[in-house]
């Protein structure tokens, strides 16, 4: 910085009577992102010769800071996949929240940020039930009739050599025990054998799909077209969303809380999904109507989204009641699905960006061409895309766009 400065003060008084100039003392404040610099040198004289002073020294200080300008929306769309699990959350969660105590560090800040975890499917928080942009159906319960029976045989399992195989879950391969058993019925004496007889709970988790009418997955028009809820027996929806807010703290605890599966839940990635709650975040419509107009002013805020994700998408929609589920068929018909899948996510992209949302991507890890090019295109500019293939360079990828978000202005 201290060399940036001095080129500066030479390239603006090279040619002029003040062209012996020199920094005479430049500090640094970490903590308030401010430098500040003093400047010393003369001037020759014109009508002061007449008095015998040739040359007169001067002295000049200046202050510039780094910081936010004027007001900003933000919102962070961030990959909670099963891929995710392990050490890649854990650096998910620190560099994200460098980036908000960054931008939230000046107290004179006039920022608001938003967090959308995002999977298969979005939750909304189930607070929204009674909301009119969610259909969510009424809780209800099944309990089966418990029957009984005599029975005289029982089956008799003897497990095989040891056998491990592999499986992929949400790009991710993994391993499990696949060894085989051998089961033979063998003649017992009478016993009762009793099945059913349970109550299964349905209820919901906050879990929401897409808007399946025409193009409505596509954006955020016709905010009174509600989106589906969907009910399960057991929470199928991780982390709610959080609209903008201005308070650190919460903003931080949403951060922190983040986890990629519960009980034998393992989520897939659906892309688009979180895309279209970033817009939905930042939009002064319904769903949530915390963003400011986008009325082209003067006054219009900055709406800036971060979109990360560490993999390519896994599902596709289901026109049929908005879900989002694995592709089917020929592997030619599931590549054509996926491929939708992506052109949705590139139309939700245009669809941001035409609304002056500027859009950063990170690709955490990714190894997919599709997928690396997709998020690629959807940034803003190629200066908006960025790529991490560890904990550093994505706490890096987290730092630079802090400070692409903060401009240099001076203050003294």
């Amino acid at each position: 910085m201290k060399v940036t400065a001095t080129n500066y003060l030479a390239a603006n008084t090279s040619g002029t009577n003040a062209d012996s100039a020199r920094i005479t003392s430049f500090r640094y404040d970490t903590n308030k992102r401010e430098v500040t610099l003093e400047a010393a040198g003369s001037v020759e004289t014109l009508f002061m010769q007449l008095a015998g002073y040739h040359r007169l020294s001067y002295k000049v200080n200046a202050n510039a800071i780094r910081a936010l300008n004027g007001s900003t929306e933000l919102v962070l769309v961030l990959d909670n996949t099963w891929s995710m699990s392990g050490t890649k959350l854990a650096a998910l969660k620190t560099s994200a929240e460098e980036l908000v105590t960054t931008l939230w560090r000046d107290p004179t800040v006039d920022i608001r940020i938003g967090v959308v975890p995002y999977a298969d499917y979005v939750n909304v928080g189930t607070a929204n039930r009674n909301a009119t942009w969610v259909s969510v159906p009424a809780d209800y319960s099944v309990t089966s009739p418990r029957t009984c029976t005599t029975k005289t045989t029982r089956s008799v399992c003897t497990r095989g050599s040891p056998r491990t195989c592999t499986r992929v879950i949400d790009g991710t391969p993994e391993t499990y025990d696949c060894t085989p058993q051998t089961c033979v019925n063998q003649t017992v004496p009478p016993y009762e054998s009793c099945s059913g007889g349970g109550t299964t709970n349905y209820r919901w988790y906050g879990c929401v799909g897409s808007r399946a009418t025409g193009t409505l997955c596509l954006n955020d028009t016709a905010p009174s077209t509600p989106y589906p809820g969907y009910l399960a027996t057991s929470q199928n929806c991780l982390n709610p969303v959080v609209p903008l807010s201005s308070s650190l703290s919460i903003v931080l605890s949403s951060i922190r809380g983040m986890i990629v599966n519960v009980g034998n839940y393992k989520p897939m990635t659906y892309i688009p999904a979180g895309l279209i709650w970033g817009v939905n975040v930042l939009s002064p419509t319904m769903p949530f109507s915390e963003g400011k107009p986008y009325d082209g002013s003067n006054r219009r805020p900055r709406k800036v989204m971060v979109l990360m994700t560490d993999g390519a998408n896994t599902l596709r929609l289901q026109a049929s009641d908005g879900r989002h589920v694995a592709p089917s068929g020929t592997a030619a018909a599931q590549a054509s699905q996926l491929a939708q899948t992506y052109a949705d996510m590139a139309a939700i992209c245009e669809y941001a960006k035409s609304q002056k949302i500027e859009i950063y991507t990170i690709s955490f890890d990714i190894t997919d061409p599709t997928a690396i090019n997709a998020m690629r295109s959807c940034a803003t500019s190629s200066a908006h895309a960025f790529d991490a293939t560890d904990r550093t360079s994505l706490s890096q990828v987290f730092k630079n766009i802090a400070e692409s978000l903060q401009n240099v202005r001076l203050t003294r």
